[in-house]
């Protein structure tokens, strides 16, 4: 082998090596880019959420907001609660209650957001984007923990349960047809 060709050879490496690496740290930043383009963590307070089962155990909610587009009533926010537990052994999904599911929070160590005003001065498309946005979601629930009958206060519990955004519908009312709401 003649000495230009051994000069070609170590050049056409050297570009590949120089390539690989091109291509390794176009990789890092697009893989980069995907994670911080999801900011942190969302807490959504749902005043009486209204929760949905379907056959299998799956948990939805969401939220309505009054359309700013005369075409339409409502913006319907739709999640899934985080409720699959794993697979049973007859391979069917089991899916966790929840009761079971709730965890108890301080809201006093939390920035939680109520529906009224996760959605204030924004159209549905810009909601859209900020909860598609969000790596991880919460539903803060309020529940009601005792009754004190001599001051005739309640105390109230606050949980969270984790969940994911699911898309926006148009014109859907959430109608609670369970007998006790949860």
């Amino acid at each position: 082998m003649s000495k230009t060709q051994q000069e070609h050879i170590a050049h056409i490496t050297a570009i590949n090596i120089t390539m690989k690496k091109i291509t390794l740290i176009i990789l890092l930043f697009f893989c980069f880019q995907r994670i911080s383009a999801q900011t942190d963590t969302l807490y959504l307070l749902i005043e009486n959420p209204i929760f949905g089962q379907s056959s299998e155990g799956q948990i939805g909610t969401g939220f309505a907001i009054k359309s700013k587009d005369k075409k339409f009533l409502t913006n319907y926010y739709r999640f899934k609660i985080e409720n699959l537990k794993g697979i049973k052994k007859s391979g069917e999904l089991d899916y966790i209650s929840l009761k079971d599911l709730r965890k108890v929070i301080d809201t006093t160590n939390i920035n939680y957001i109520n529906v009224s005003k996760i959605g204030l001065n924004k159209q549905w498309w810009e909601l859209h984007d900020e909860l598609s946005s969000k790596k991880t979601i919460y539903l803060v629930e309020k529940i009601n923990d005792s009754f004190n009958s001599q001051t005739g206060v309640y105390s109230f519990k606050y949980y969270i349960l984790p969940m994911r955004y699911t898309g926006t519908r148009k014109n859907v009312i959430p109608t609670d047809l369970s007998s006790d709401g949860k």
